[in-house]
């Protein structure tokens, strides 16, 4: 009888633990989707950055409410482009390297910090456009800003192995670029032409952004990087987003790069000195100035500054340099003809 008994309360053990571990597969939570195997978007492989030269429509600190950045319309200059475009393709074995024929790096102008009506207007400042694309060639900017992706990226931009050239040293603290996030929401549309929304300063991103130049006669390296974050963007311990220069170290720790790389940078002018400053090269040389009569080095002493500047940069004769500074700043048309408006 004992034998008995105790096969029954061995039986009856046995469907106890089976009936609890079913239940407990019933009840298991859905399994979260695991963000470092399991991306919700593809990798690109290839990918552009457009910088668009603009003058503003509204303070600089009202932008991310307001919008404002409007092209400035491109002029016949062959070197001093308003809109420039670098294109990167994903090696196997060397990572991102610049495509073939495309511009290796951005030649810009250090902002002007005018003020208007007490309204902080600095020009030029430029859009910055972040597209990527798949091994078919296609857009796949819309796979980082839906289906919850737009909650876990956020592109960061970095300024490292910054050189002057001139020999006045950076003083530590010195910043040479500012940037505001300027995406939308539709993320393919713009807020003057579209009536889009503007998203950059409540949900930070990137794809759309704008950015100053503070620094002259520099040179640095632009390292851009988009962080995806394994369940989130904001950092935990401030609740907060990160600045666009400085992502969080717990963030870094809690997430993967989808992207890092370098763009070389050159601000080789400054809008206040160089091109609005009572200089030779300003006060004498306009759109009909002869430029066959100006021998090399005949300008006085910031006037040729300014065209060696513009020689160095693009590597160029001094006449070709005065050509460039001519069409850059007489023939670029009416400064409110720009098709691209955020």
């Amino acid at each position: 009888m004992l034998h008995i008994n105790l096969k029954t309360v061995a039986l009856v053990a046995i469907g106890m633990l089976l009936t609890v571990g079913l239940g407990s597969c019933a009840n298991d939570p859905e399994e979260p989707n695991n963000e470092i195997h399991d991306k919700l978007h593809e990798d690109p492989v290839k990918m552009t950055v457009q910088l668009v030269e603009c003058h503003l429509h509204s303070d600089w600190n009202k932008i991310q409410e307001q919008g404002g950045p409007h092209q400035n319309p491109e002029s016949p200059a062959k070197f001093m482009k308003k809109v420039q475009e670098v294109s990167y393709e994903l090696d196997k074995d060397k990572g991102w390297i610049p495509s073939k024929g495309s511009q290796k790096g951005f030649f810009v102008i250090r902002s002007g910090d005018y003020r208007i009506e007490n309204s902080f207007t600095p020009a030029p400042v430029y859009l910055v456009f972040i597209n990527y694309y798949n091994a078919k060639g296609e857009l796949i900017n819309g796979e980082f800003m839906t289906n919850g992706q737009e909650n876990i990226h956020q592109h960061f931009f970095t300024a490292e192995n910054i050189t002057r050239a001139t020999s006045r040293a950076l003083k530590l603290g010195d910043k040479v670029m500012d940037y505001l996030y300027v995406d939308t929401d539709p993320w393919d549309k713009t807020v003057h032409g579209d009536h889009a929304k503007l998203i950059g300063k409540t949900n930070p991103i990137g794809f759309k952004g704008v950015v100053r130049f503070m620094q002259s006669n520099v040179k640095f390296d632009l390292r851009i990087r988009l962080y995806h974050g394994y369940k989130s963007k904001i950092d935990p311990k401030t609740k907060t987003f990160s600045p666009f220069d400085d992502p969080a170290k717990v963030l870094i720790q809690r997430g993967t790069w989808d992207v890092n790389m370098s763009i070389p940078v050159v601000v080789y002018l400054d809008r206040e000195t160089d091109l609005d400053g009572d200089n030779e090269l300003v006060m004498n040389i306009s759109d009909d100035t002869d430029l066959s009569t100006i021998p090399e080095d005949s300008l006085d002493k910031e006037g040729n500054r300014i065209v060696h500047q513009i020689m160095d940069a693009f590597g160029i004769s001094w006449r070709e340099a005065l050509e460039e500074y001519v069409d850059y700043t007489y023939r670029g048309g009416d400064v409110e003809a720009g098709g691209i408006w955020l």
